[in-house]
């Protein structure tokens, strides 16, 4: 797939309506939320910045100001244990590890 055509989107529905983001991952690119409920839709913009320039202002303020930083070591292993969950119900064995040299 071509960059141009990548596209994720995410829909959250709930018991007052719903949520969809045509392209989340993409925020530069289109920045629409459309809420649907009972009483209508709408849509939401949220600003077209990249998601790159959320995790490097993060960053510059953990480095600058000792800023805590929004996730720790604890949830990134959490987050490959999801990714080798994911790798195993596709059928695929996950990544093998690997280690710092000493």
């Amino acid at each position: 797939m071509a960059y141009g055509e990548l596209e994720m989107s995410c829909r959250i529905v709930g018991s007052r309506g719903e949520a969809f983001a045509p392209n989340f991952v993409l925020p530069h690119r289109d920045d629409r939320v459309v809420v649907r409920t009972a009483d209508g839709e709408r849509t939401e913009r949220l600003g077209t910045r990249s998601s790159y320039t959320y995790q490097l202002e993060a960053l510059a303020a953990h480095i600058r100001r000792d800023a805590p930083l929004p996730l720790d070591a604890d949830d990134a292993l959490a987050t490959m244990s999801l990714i080798d969950d994911a790798y195993r119900a596709a059928g695929f064995e996950p990544r093998p590890r690997t280690a710092l040299a000493d």
